[in-house]
């Protein structure tokens, strides 16, 4: 596995479609699911396939993260719910509403914006919970994303764009 991608020419969607083209649809889902959750040891982080995921969801910053010190694990966590917000589907919700629980903010703020995005309905009862969340961001994202949910729900509407 390679990222050939030059630095200059990676965006997060980028990052998170040529990673799905590379690995698969079904087995890269399980690993931003799995890296979502917190389902990843940080003694797996050194080993295929998990360096190229991050660097493939992450870029430059994967390449400082310290994947040893777990007051840094929430950066891959984020990572994985911004890629699922371009390649998930009504599928990875189960995981998503586990991430709002997260312990970090970022975690939290960013699964929810990913429920939004992807116009999972159904979810106002997990989302709405959010929007007396301790920190401001969380909870404007939560607000954002009821409001897609809430449109999304209206006869004659798609799913949200981004």
């Amino acid at each position: 596995m390679g990222n050939t991608m030059a630095a200059r020419d990676w965006t997060p969607q980028v990052g998170a479609r040529s990673f799905v083209a590379e690995l698969g649809e079904d087995l890269a889902i399980t690993c931003l699911t799995r890296l979502l959750v917190g389902e990843v040891r940080p003694s797996e982080l050194t080993s295929e396939p998990w360096p190229y995921v991050l660097v493939s969801i992450g870029d430059g910053h994967a390449a400082r993260l310290d994947t040893a010190d777990p007051s840094q694990a929430y950066w891959q966590r984020c990572w994985a719910a911004r890629a699922l917000a371009y390649e998930g589907d009504a599928g990875v919700a189960p995981w998503l509403v586990r991430a709002l629980a997260d312990d970090h903010w970022r975690v939290r703020m960013t699964a929810v914006q990913t429920i939004g995005r992807l116009g999972i309905g159904g979810l106002e009862p997990e989302v709405a919970p959010l929007l007396d969340d301790p920190h401001a961001r969380v909870r404007d994202a939560a607000a954002l994303a009821l409001g897609r949910l809430t449109r999304a729900a209206l006869p004659g509407r798609e799913r949200p764009g981004p």
